[in-house]
């Protein structure tokens, strides 16, 4: 039970945060977006195949409102909206190319001012906080969240795409000829995939996607391990090595030989966890196509 001093700390805790977001959301309100517009913009690029009434069920968006917001991105430029091919009904909302340019835009100055606000500590500090705040929010979603990890279905597709895309942006400025490579390899694998031989794992947080790991068959002994992703606010949490566990324990039953994987270099957290897992690093290779100064590296794994 907490005594009246400690909730009196929480309570102060919390204003200083309230202080913090107001600071960080003022960058998005200067750009003439709303912060509401801004997370219902990144809401739809998470999807090809997104509607109103997913918006509207997910965010708890009022529907008159939602539909001034979806007008407004409409008559900019920033979405387009298409008909279902298998119900007339259903028309699906999507980002345009100007939509993407616009939520990495976003991105950038919400990132940019967050530095600012903790280029202000020094480099010690900075680090006690951020692992604290790591920490706080660590434990608060263990007491909360409903956790599953699921098999995938023809709905998560787009999101794997999209995420894949949009993380990568916003995290290491990929460019546009990494995000049709995405596309490609996505879809091929979607196109082979053969349950006994591949699998996709979704790892799922309070019923919405939060990450995502595949293995698909190269040859009978030799597997690759593919679309290893997880939200921001899933990271640190242990997910990345439960869904690593799961994907090495199906290539073992699978009596697959060799895993390998490709990575970059600036996935220091990723490396981490191919580390502890026993791979490692074989070769290394030029993707300045990609993005000013990015290696792509290959790790394998003999199990």
């Amino acid at each position: 039970m907490f005594s009246a001093d400690q909730i009196a700390d929480i309570q102060g805790f919390n204003k200083v945060y309230q202080n913090l977001l107001k600071q960080i959301d003022s960058a998005i309100l200067e750009t003439g977006y709303t912060l509401t517009e801004k997370d219902v913009l990144l809401e739809i690029s998470k999807t090809e195949r997104c509607t109103a009434n997913i918006l509207i069920q997910q965010l708890n968006i009022d529907r008159s409102y939602m539909s001034r917001m979806i007008a407004k991105f409409e008559k900019h430029g920033l979405i387009e909206k298409t008909l279902s091919q298998t119900d007339s009904r259903i028309r699906y909302i999507r980002l345009t190319e100007l939509g993407h340019k616009e939520i990495n835009r976003l991105a950038d100055i919400q990132n940019n001012h967050i530095s600012a606000i903790f280029n202000k500590l020094n480099d010690t500090d900075q680090n006690n906080v951020w692992q604290a705040m790591v920490m706080i929010r660590n434990k608060l979603s263990e007491a909360n969240d409903v956790i599953t990890i699921r098999p995938f279905a023809q709905s998560d597709i787009e999101y794997v795409i999209s995420r894949h895309k949009t993380l990568y942006y916003a995290e290491r400025h990929l460019s546009g000829t990494f995000s049709a490579y995405v596309d490609e390899i996505v879809y091929n694998f979607v196109e082979k995939y053969n349950d006994r031989t591949d699998c996709l794992k979704i790892l799922e947080c309070n019923g919405v996607p939060a990450g995502s790991i595949a293995i698909a068959k190269v040859n009978k002994d030799t597997a690759q391990l593919r679309f290893f992703m997880l939200e921001p606010e899933m990271r640190q949490r242990g997910f990345g090595n439960r869904l690593m566990d799961m994907a090495l324990d199906f290539c073992r039953n699978k009596g697959y030989k060799t895993v390998f994987l490709l990575t970059i270099t600036a996935q220091i957290v990723a490396r981490h966890v191919y580390e502890t897992h026993g791979f490692h690093k074989v070769a290394s290779y030029d993707k300045s196509e990609w993005g000013n100064g990015v290696i792509e590296e290959r790790w394998e794994l003999e199990i």
